[in-house]
């Protein structure tokens, strides 16, 4: 449920002087803490968790914009307001019946068309956010294509890092230690893999650029995989706010 007055409407907000990034996270732990790694004093990061994925994370963007003022319809045209780039990060989930794959291929389609039509900018992943993730340890080809995998060796680097911080040992220790299980929490997420990854962010950018590059306009966006275009958000936070990494 997005509550609107969370963010400072058009009328007077802090976008008059600096850029506004008003961010529609899929999930309420990871993305958030990532993305507010960036704000700066050039910059404003507002992330709204937990705004799920596809249609529904992006009629929550544009149900937002239009009542905070921030789309706007001239003469026929929908048009952003200056000063605010509104980004939806969302991920394609895989369905468990061939029936629900076929419609979910459908929706991700459409709702990344509706957001573009829009105006809005969309940082999406084929599978998951953690494909993000892991391009900053290593390159991906298309032999990698779910999240599962991500998960496993995403596991390995974390439990082979060298030097480890002091949470990263404190959750090594457990016999059921993995990425996916120990890693959601704010805590960790913020202190083990955000403090993990940030120094490896350049090379994170070139190879999601890589794998973009894969990819023309002639295959269905559903079709494309691993590809993830978070690479554009963070490139965009980095530009306008500046931070040193």
């Amino acid at each position: 449920m997005i509550n609107p007055w969370d963010i400072k409407s058009s009328d007077n907000r802090e976008s008059d002087t600096i850029e506004n990034f008003i961010i529609f996270c899929e999930d309420s732990v990871s993305e958030p803490i990532y993305f507010n790694y960036f704000q700066t004093t050039k910059i404003k990061v507002n992330c709204i968790k937990n705004q799920k994925s596809k249609m529904k994370n992006v009629i929550n963007a544009i149900h937002h914009c239009e009542i905070t003022g921030l789309l706007t319809h001239e003469k026929g045209i929908d048009c952003m307001v200056e000063g605010t780039q509104v980004w939806c990060v969302f991920d394609r989930d895989k369905e468990e019946t061939v029936e629900k794959t076929q419609k979910g291929d459908i929706e991700f389609n459409a709702s990344i068309d509706t957001a573009t039509k829009k105006g809005l900018n969309i940082a999406w992943s084929n599978d998951s956010f953690e494909l993000w993730v892991l391009l900053h340890f290593q390159d991906v080809d298309d032999s990698d294509i779910n999240r599962q995998i991500y998960y496993d060796k995403l596991t390995e680097i974390f439990r082979n890092l060298p030097d480890p911080n002091e949470d990263l040992q404190k959750v090594l220790i457990h016999e059921s230690y993995s990425y996916k299980r120990d890693f959601k929490s704010d805590n960790n997420f913020r202190n083990i893999v955000r403090n993990g990854i940030i120094k490896h962010t350049g090379i994170a950018i070139e190879r999601a650029k890589k794998l973009d590059q894969n990819y023309d306009n002639r295959i269905q966006n559903h079709e494309k995989q691993p590809i993830t275009l978070v690479y554009k958000l963070v490139e965009e936070l980095l530009k306008k706010g500046g931070k040193e990494i």
